[in-house]
Protein backbone atom coordinates (compact mmCIF):
# COMPACT_ATOMS: atom_id res chain seq x y z
CA UNK A 1 0.00 0.00 0.00
CA UNK A 2 1.31 3.41 -0.97
CA UNK A 3 2.03 5.85 1.88
CA UNK A 4 -0.09 9.01 1.50
CA UNK A 5 1.85 12.25 0.95
CA UNK A 6 -0.20 15.43 1.64
CA UNK A 7 2.08 17.39 -0.70
CA UNK A 8 1.15 15.25 -3.70
CA UNK A 9 -0.54 17.41 -6.39
CA UNK A 10 -4.24 16.86 -6.97
CA UNK A 11 -3.62 15.93 -10.60
CA UNK A 12 -2.29 12.56 -9.34
CA UNK A 13 -5.77 11.60 -8.12
CA UNK A 14 -8.09 13.45 -10.51
CA UNK A 15 -8.00 14.53 -14.14
CA UNK A 16 -7.07 13.03 -17.51
CA UNK A 17 -3.66 11.72 -16.44
CA UNK A 18 -4.56 10.75 -12.88
CA UNK A 19 -3.63 7.50 -11.15
CA UNK A 20 -6.92 5.69 -10.51
CA UNK A 21 -5.24 3.13 -8.29
CA UNK A 22 -3.80 5.85 -6.03
CA UNK A 23 -7.20 7.59 -5.90
CA UNK A 24 -8.92 4.35 -4.89
CA UNK A 25 -6.37 3.69 -2.15
CA UNK A 26 -6.83 7.25 -0.82
CA UNK A 27 -10.63 6.86 -0.81
CA UNK A 28 -10.34 3.66 1.25
CA UNK A 29 -7.59 4.75 3.62
CA UNK A 30 -8.67 8.36 4.22
CA UNK A 31 -12.24 9.11 3.02
CA UNK A 32 -12.23 12.60 4.56
CA UNK A 33 -9.07 13.64 2.70
CA UNK A 34 -10.39 12.04 -0.48
CA UNK A 35 -13.62 14.06 -0.21
CA UNK A 36 -11.66 17.27 0.39
CA UNK A 37 -9.44 16.65 -2.62
CA UNK A 38 -12.44 15.79 -4.80
CA UNK A 39 -14.12 19.10 -3.97
CA UNK A 40 -10.85 20.84 -4.77
CA UNK A 41 -10.66 18.99 -8.11
CA UNK A 42 -14.20 20.11 -8.94
CA UNK A 43 -13.33 23.76 -8.24
CA UNK A 44 -10.16 23.43 -10.31
CA UNK A 45 -12.05 21.90 -13.24
CA UNK A 46 -10.12 18.61 -13.10
CA UNK A 47 -13.41 16.72 -13.02
CA UNK A 48 -16.96 17.72 -14.06
CA UNK A 49 -19.74 17.89 -11.53
CA UNK A 50 -22.41 15.33 -12.24
CA UNK A 51 -25.66 16.89 -13.44
CA UNK A 52 -27.67 14.81 -11.04
CA UNK A 53 -25.86 16.59 -8.19
CA UNK A 54 -26.71 20.05 -9.56
CA UNK A 55 -29.73 21.48 -7.68
CA UNK A 56 -30.37 23.94 -10.54
CA UNK A 57 -30.50 21.29 -13.25
CA UNK A 58 -34.09 22.12 -14.27
CA UNK A 59 -33.42 25.85 -14.66
CA UNK A 60 -32.66 25.32 -18.35
CA UNK A 61 -36.31 24.45 -19.01
CA UNK A 62 -37.71 27.34 -17.01
CA UNK A 63 -38.79 30.54 -18.83
CA UNK A 64 -36.00 33.07 -19.21
CA UNK A 65 -36.16 35.76 -16.55
CA UNK A 66 -34.60 39.15 -17.33
CA UNK A 67 -33.06 41.66 -15.01
CA UNK A 68 -34.17 45.31 -14.87
CA UNK A 69 -31.18 46.31 -17.01
CA UNK A 70 -32.00 43.62 -19.59
CA UNK A 71 -35.65 44.71 -19.70
CA UNK A 72 -34.50 48.27 -20.42
CA UNK A 73 -32.30 47.08 -23.31
CA UNK A 74 -35.18 45.07 -24.80
CA UNK A 75 -37.49 48.07 -24.49
CA UNK A 76 -35.01 50.41 -26.19
CA UNK A 77 -34.26 47.98 -29.05
CA UNK A 78 -37.50 46.41 -30.34
CA UNK A 79 -37.74 43.05 -32.03
CA UNK A 80 -37.94 44.67 -35.46
CA UNK A 81 -34.50 46.24 -35.01
CA UNK A 82 -32.73 43.10 -33.85
CA UNK A 83 -34.37 41.07 -36.66
CA UNK A 84 -33.18 43.70 -39.12
CA UNK A 85 -29.51 43.13 -38.29
CA UNK A 86 -29.31 39.63 -36.73
CA UNK A 87 -30.66 36.17 -37.50
CA UNK A 88 -32.12 34.57 -40.61
CA UNK A 89 -34.35 37.59 -41.36
CA UNK A 90 -31.47 40.12 -41.37
CA UNK A 91 -31.46 42.57 -44.27
CA UNK A 92 -28.92 42.45 -47.09
CA UNK A 93 -25.71 44.22 -46.07
CA UNK A 94 -26.47 43.90 -42.35
CA UNK A 95 -22.88 42.94 -41.54
CA UNK A 96 -21.50 46.09 -43.25
CA UNK A 97 -24.13 48.23 -41.55
CA UNK A 98 -23.20 46.79 -38.13
CA UNK A 99 -19.51 47.37 -38.76
CA UNK A 100 -20.22 51.00 -39.68
CA UNK A 101 -22.42 51.37 -36.58
CA UNK A 102 -19.64 49.93 -34.38
CA UNK A 103 -17.30 52.66 -35.62
CA UNK A 104 -19.68 55.62 -35.61
CA UNK A 105 -21.99 54.78 -32.68
CA UNK A 106 -20.48 51.96 -30.66
CA UNK A 107 -22.87 52.42 -27.72
CA UNK A 108 -25.88 51.75 -30.00
CA UNK A 109 -24.10 48.78 -31.57
CA UNK A 110 -23.39 47.19 -28.18
CA UNK A 111 -26.97 47.77 -27.00
CA UNK A 112 -28.46 46.30 -30.20
CA UNK A 113 -26.15 43.29 -29.98
CA UNK A 114 -27.13 42.65 -26.35
CA UNK A 115 -30.80 42.79 -27.32
CA UNK A 116 -30.18 40.21 -30.05
CA UNK A 117 -28.40 37.96 -27.53
CA UNK A 118 -31.27 38.26 -25.04
CA UNK A 119 -33.75 37.29 -27.77
CA UNK A 120 -31.62 34.28 -28.71
CA UNK A 121 -30.80 35.49 -32.22
CA UNK A 122 -27.05 35.22 -31.63
CA UNK A 123 -24.91 33.40 -29.10
CA UNK A 124 -24.04 35.11 -25.86
CA UNK A 125 -20.31 35.67 -26.17
CA UNK A 126 -17.91 38.57 -25.75
CA UNK A 127 -18.13 41.03 -28.61
CA UNK A 128 -15.15 41.71 -30.79
CA UNK A 129 -13.04 44.70 -29.77
CA UNK A 130 -14.13 47.95 -31.35
CA UNK A 131 -12.03 48.64 -34.45
CA UNK A 132 -9.78 51.57 -33.82
CA UNK A 133 -8.97 54.03 -36.60
CA UNK A 134 -5.45 53.86 -37.93
CA UNK A 135 -3.33 56.40 -36.07
CA UNK A 136 -2.35 59.40 -38.14
CA UNK A 137 1.27 60.47 -38.00
CA UNK A 138 1.66 63.68 -36.02
CA UNK A 139 4.76 64.66 -37.98
CA UNK A 140 4.74 66.79 -41.12
CA UNK A 141 7.29 68.54 -43.31
CA UNK A 142 8.16 72.19 -42.82
CA UNK A 143 7.85 74.49 -45.81
CA UNK A 144 11.14 75.30 -47.56
CA UNK A 145 10.79 78.96 -46.56
CA UNK A 146 10.47 78.22 -42.84
CA UNK A 147 13.22 75.57 -43.01
CA UNK A 148 15.58 78.11 -44.64
CA UNK A 149 14.75 80.78 -42.07
CA UNK A 150 15.34 78.34 -39.20
CA UNK A 151 18.58 77.01 -40.68
CA UNK A 152 17.10 73.52 -41.03
CA UNK A 153 17.50 71.15 -43.97
CA UNK A 154 14.65 71.20 -46.45
CA UNK A 155 12.23 68.34 -45.88
CA UNK A 156 12.71 68.53 -42.11
CA UNK A 157 9.77 66.88 -40.26
CA UNK A 158 8.31 68.02 -36.95
CA UNK A 159 5.06 68.04 -34.99
CA UNK A 160 2.80 70.85 -33.78
CA UNK A 161 4.93 71.57 -30.70
CA UNK A 162 8.10 71.57 -32.79
CA UNK A 163 6.54 73.97 -35.33
CA UNK A 164 5.59 76.39 -32.55
CA UNK A 165 9.18 76.33 -31.27
CA UNK A 166 10.62 76.84 -34.77
CA UNK A 167 8.33 79.80 -35.49
CA UNK A 168 9.16 81.35 -32.12
CA UNK A 169 12.90 81.07 -32.76
CA UNK A 170 12.57 82.43 -36.31
CA UNK A 171 10.63 85.45 -35.00
CA UNK A 172 13.20 86.10 -32.25
CA UNK A 173 16.06 85.92 -34.77
CA UNK A 174 14.25 88.35 -37.09
CA UNK A 175 13.72 90.79 -34.23
CA UNK A 176 17.36 90.55 -33.16
CA UNK A 177 18.57 91.15 -36.71
CA UNK A 178 16.24 94.13 -37.11
CA UNK A 179 17.50 95.58 -33.83
CA UNK A 180 21.12 95.02 -34.84
CA UNK A 181 20.49 96.70 -38.21
CA UNK A 182 18.76 99.61 -36.48
CA UNK A 183 21.67 100.05 -34.08
CA UNK A 184 24.14 99.78 -36.96
CA UNK A 185 22.27 102.44 -38.94
CA UNK A 186 22.09 104.65 -35.87
CA UNK A 187 25.80 104.19 -35.25
CA UNK A 188 26.60 105.05 -38.86
CA UNK A 189 24.51 108.22 -38.66
CA UNK A 190 26.16 109.13 -35.37
CA UNK A 191 29.61 108.55 -36.86
CA UNK A 192 28.72 110.74 -39.82
CA UNK A 193 27.48 113.48 -37.50
CA UNK A 194 30.57 113.15 -35.33
CA UNK A 195 32.81 113.32 -38.40
CA UNK A 196 30.98 116.40 -39.66
CA UNK A 197 31.29 117.99 -36.23
CA UNK A 198 34.99 117.16 -36.11
CA UNK A 199 35.54 118.61 -39.54
CA UNK A 200 33.55 121.72 -38.60
CA UNK A 201 35.59 122.12 -35.43
CA UNK A 202 38.80 121.67 -37.36
CA UNK A 203 37.72 124.23 -39.95
CA UNK A 204 36.77 126.66 -37.21
CA UNK A 205 40.11 126.09 -35.54
CA UNK A 206 41.97 126.77 -38.77
CA UNK A 207 39.96 129.94 -39.33
CA UNK A 208 40.60 131.05 -35.78
CA UNK A 209 44.33 130.43 -36.18
CA UNK A 210 44.33 132.23 -39.49
CA UNK A 211 42.55 135.24 -37.96
CA UNK A 212 44.92 135.22 -35.05
CA UNK A 213 47.95 135.17 -37.32
CA UNK A 214 46.40 137.80 -39.56
CA UNK A 215 45.72 140.02 -36.56
CA UNK A 216 49.27 139.65 -35.36
CA UNK A 217 50.59 140.52 -38.77
CA UNK A 218 48.25 143.49 -38.93
CA UNK A 219 49.35 144.71 -35.55
CA UNK A 220 52.95 144.27 -36.56
CA UNK A 221 52.43 146.28 -39.72
CA UNK A 222 50.55 149.00 -37.87
CA UNK A 223 53.30 149.27 -35.29
CA UNK A 224 56.00 149.79 -37.99
CA UNK A 225 54.03 152.50 -39.72
CA UNK A 226 53.53 154.43 -36.53
CA UNK A 227 57.24 154.40 -35.79
CA UNK A 228 57.98 155.91 -39.20
CA UNK A 229 55.63 158.87 -38.83
CA UNK A 230 56.10 159.48 -35.12
CA UNK A 231 57.38 163.00 -34.32
CA UNK A 232 59.64 163.36 -31.21
CA UNK A 233 58.15 165.52 -28.47
CA UNK A 234 59.86 168.90 -27.84
CA UNK A 235 61.19 169.58 -31.31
Amino acid sequence: MTVYDPNTPNTKYFGNKSDSKAATELMKSNPTEYKRRKELALSEGLIARSECLNPNIRDRWNPKQFSAEEFQILAEEPESETSKYFGASAIYGAADALQKMALEDNARYQRLRQAAQLRGKIETRPSLPTPQPKPVSQFFKLSDEIADQAGLPRGYETNADGLATVLKVVLEVKEKRAEAERLAAKSAEQLARDKAADESTATFGRLLEFNREHAQKQRAQNGTTVEKVEVPIGR
